[in-house]
């Protein structure tokens, strides 16, 4: 199974109907970024330091294996150390990444950036919740584990390629959570009986899953998707699809992270959009 392509610019309606009101993830290529008005082909190691390099991070170490929960900690590291010793480094180092994901809409480094991107048309609308940036370089794969977020994302790859393994929301009780799982909204809404210890997290392998562990995800993989994301396309992730994300090389995405409509509300836009598109 794959993910359907369309090609910038597909209509509002076309985008609300066909993916945001049906759940479903789609790929919007762009030729550039530019067309969205973007100016982040100017995104070198020399203009963002100039920048923001002066700016406190948070960004992921990690001692080995991949970044888990377990395995990486969040340390303080100013940005043009990040950018020197990460993203400037020939080979990089597959030990650091920058995930900036906080309560905050929008910080540091973005936030010096602001008038080098903006939000995409498809989510100009939308309630957003946080602005987010991915960045590392590293020749051996990057991995971030399997799991599912709480808000729909709008993945815009800004530079190197992405790829995803995706699951939909419905394969919950298969894929092993670390929290105890109470149920599936249709909105993508997974609900758990307590949000401590990042019970959204997959116990699951899925490069070697474990069949005596974890018997219920041979009913999961029929439903696998892999998709390779590259620069100047983006992805429009609804909340509650599962993701793995692997990266090899020198890599940058901004994700728009925006609040999830109630199940009815999604139904309401859904029939509105049907009527009128029958004419």
């Amino acid at each position: 199974m794959s993910v359907e392509r369309v090609d910038f610019p597909i209509s509002l309606e076309d985008f609300y109907f066909r993916f945001y009101t049906a759940r479903q993830p789609v790929i919007i290529r762009t030729q550039s970024l530019a067309k969205l008005g973007w100016h982040t082909q100017q995104w070198s190691n020399e203009y963002l330091a100039h920048k923001a390099g002066a700016q406190q991070v948070l960004v992921q170490r990690r001692a080995s294996g991949a970044y888990t929960a377990e395995s990486a900690a969040y340390v303080p590291m100013q940005f043009a150390d990040f950018l020197r010793q990460v993203m400037a480094r020939p080979g990089g180092d597959d030990r650091v990444y920058l995930n900036l994901q906080t309560d905050n809409v929008i910080e540091p480094p973005l936030l010096q950036l602001l008038g080098d991107f903006s939000i995409p048309p498809y989510f100009k609308d939308l309630r957003l919740r946080c602005v987010n940036l991915w960045m590392g370089n590293s020749d051996m794969t990057i991995t971030t584990p399997l799991h599912h977020d709480f808000n729909d994302n709008l993945y815009v790859v800004v530079e190197g390629r992405k790829h995803f393994t995706l699951f939909p929301p419905e394969q919950a009780p298969n894929l092993y959570q670390r929290g105890q799982l109470q149920g599936v909204e249709p909105n993508g809404i997974i609900r758990y009986a307590s949000m401590a210890g990042m019970p959204h997290l997959s116990q699951v392998d899925i490069q070697a899953p474990d069949p005596a562990r974890f018997p219920l995800y041979a009913q999961a993989a029929p439903t696998r998707r892999d998709v390779d994301i590259e620069a100047g396309e983006m992805l429009f992730l609804p909340a509650g699809w599962f993701h793995q994300v692997s990266s090899t090389g020198r890599h940058i995405a901004v994700s728009f992270f925006a609040v999830v409509p109630e199940s009815s509300e999604l139904a309401q836009a859904r029939e509105l959009l049907g009527r009128r598109r029958a004419g």
